[in-house]
């Protein structure tokens, strides 16, 4: 790669998903990607397809990453969303976008806190501006 090609590489995320619940295993499901790729952990030029995402399965008391990118020598970063279900419950969706320029955003989404809720989801610190938007420790457990 030249030196003054557009590198989307440097755009990245890590979804960094721990279930903490005792018994029910955690299900990625309709995993989508506007901009960017997922990946091998660890290897940017290994691309995985959204499939092999929604294939995702994490044990009780284990962690799964999720790691995305913007494309080499593209002007984009990386935008897209999974959805964390368990027992057959939706329990939310995570959004990212982390441009080539401008702000990072990540979101917790259709997700509904109160006395109904049977899970709960803790999401860590995120780089907001400069630079990748970084590792995001997301944590799911289950109420009671």
């Amino acid at each position: 790669m030249s030196g003054h090609a557009p590198d989307g590489y440097g755009d990245w995320v890590v979804l960094h998903i721990i279930n903490s619940m005792m018994t029910a295993p955690i299900e990625i499901k309709n995993a989508y990607l506007k901009h960017g790729k997922f990946h091998e952990m660890g290897n940017k030029d290994a691309e995985i397809s959204a499939e092999t995402v929604n294939s995702y399965t994490i044990a009780p008391n284990t962690a799964k990453d999720i790691p995305s990118c913007g494309r080499d020598s593209a002007l984009y970063g990386t935008e897209g969303n999974v959805e964390v279900w368990a027992e057959g419950t939706k329990i939310c969706k995570l959004f990212w976008s982390d441009p080539f320029s401008g702000n990072n955003d990540f979101q917790l989404q259709d997700y509904k806190m109160g006395p109904g809720t049977l899970y709960v989801v803790s999401v860590g610190d995120w780089n907001r501006s400069g630079g990748s938007l970084g590792n995001v420790h997301v944590e799911i457990a289950k109420k009671g």
